[in-house]
């Protein structure tokens, strides 16, 4: 990723440090990855042991793995009208929790704040249909699970709104996406040059449905599942039925907790292949994923 620093007069010493500083990070990157590699390798295998205790000395809070969340991605993440939080991200880790004999505190937070807080400890994992970028992949600030769900990007729209019909209808009009997301990005790339228009962020859905059936905003620049729970629940809104963009989410781990990192992905490798995670996946959003064909990373 990095290359030596060169030695010489054109190569101030300062340069120096900063490569060599670089090739630490690197280094303690690919050691991170190998540990979980081996620990997931251990757990596959079913060992019992310190490669399996290991990830409890990790956790922040003894026998309680502490999850970042944002109660406002329904039906990822969200308040039920018993003013308690569920979704698939809940389902997963209580699921996860009680496989590994740990309890399950959630922390709510807005999308924005929720992967600075896992660098900065406040959880040791965050659940919040986290998309496994390829910057988050290489990251050395976090551990990016393999998927448990295959997700995309879609228009989403009022149901009323004739003048957007198609990807093609979007040019020039202003969207509004979550703050700190990492869909804009996608939605970019998908759109011909200049033709994305004005862009307004939004803590969550709520502020942005609101701004969309107030029409403040043309259209909602989303994960494809997420808007379809809501439409069919909402019959103002509508998502167009183009997914683009086939992505891959799941949980993100703190980097110094590479042990449970193993642990979570272990479980996940099995719930893919078992059904577990597609029957979740139905509960809340009325479908299945096909697992066997997942995007390439």
């Amino acid at each position: 990723m990095w290359g030596r620093g060169l030695r010489g007069p054109e190569f101030p010493q300062r340069n120096t440090a900063t490569f060599r500083n670089r090739e630490t990070e690197q280094m303690k990157m690919e050691f991170s990855r190998l540990r979980l590699g081996l620990t997931a390798l251990a757990v596959g295998l079913g060992l019992a042991g310190p490669a399996l205790a290991d990830f409890k000395s990790e956790l922040l809070t003894p026998d309680t793995i502490v999850v970042g969340t944002t109660g406002s991605a329904p039906p990822f993440s969200m308040i039920d009208t018993a003013g308690k939080l569920d979704g698939y991200d809940i389902a997963v880790m209580n699921k996860i929790g009680a496989a590994l004999g740990l309890k399950v505190e959630f922390k709510q937070l807005d999308w924005a704040g929720l992967l600075p807080g896992l660098v900065a400890k406040k959880f040791d994992v965050v659940s919040s249909g986290v998309t496994r970028t390829k910057e988050r992949l290489a990251s050395a600030d976090m551990i990016m699970a393999s998927p448990y769900i295959v997700n995309g990007v879609a228009v989403t729209k009022l149901a009323s709104n004739d003048a957007i019909t198609s990807w093609d209808g979007v040019c020039g009009k202003t969207v509004g996406v979550i703050r700190g997301a990492a869909e804009i990005e996608a939605i970019t790339a998908t759109l011909p040059a200049n033709c994305l228009g004005k862009v307004k962020e939004y803590p969550g859905w709520t502020e942005m449905a609101l701004d969309l059936k107030n029409h403040r905003i043309d259209w909602v620049g989303m994960d494809y599942l997420g808007p379809n729970y809501l439409a069919g629940k909402d019959t103002t809104i509508a998502v167009l039925p183009e997914m683009r963009a086939p992505k891959t989410q799941s949980i993100a781990i703190a980097s110094g907790e590479p042990a449970l990192a193993a642990a979570i992905d272990a479980l996940l490798a099995t719930w893919r292949q078992d059904g577990t995670l597609n029957q979740i996946i139905t509960a809340y959003f009325g479908t299945t994923v096909d697992f066997s064909a997942l995007p390439a990373d």
